[in-house]
């Protein structure tokens, strides 16, 4: 009866961290299927405007090619601040 007890004393839970602690078991997130969102084409622009204004090049880029005039704009006002 002792030896059980010690057996049963050193026994190690394997759900238990070396900390001691219960580990929570990690939940998988259901599968969402992406979803895309149809813009108009004002929304598009300054969705285009705000990326190129944070410094996104691919942005600036794209906005030279499609609207040049508001591109000089932004560069205009950058160097302003600068």
């Amino acid at each position: 009866v002792l030896d059980g007890l010690i057996w049963i004393k050193n026994y190690i839970d394997p759900t238990l961290t070396s900390m001691g602690k219960q580990k929570k078991e990690k939940q998988r997130k259901p599968y969402q299927k992406p979803t895309a969102t149809k813009l108009s084409p004002e929304e598009g622009k300054l969705k285009l405007l705000d990326h190129a204004r944070r410094g996104d090049q691919e942005a600036k880029d794209l906005l030279n090619m499609m609207f040049p005039e508001e591109a000089r704009l932004i560069s205009a006002n950058k160097e302003k601040s600068a």
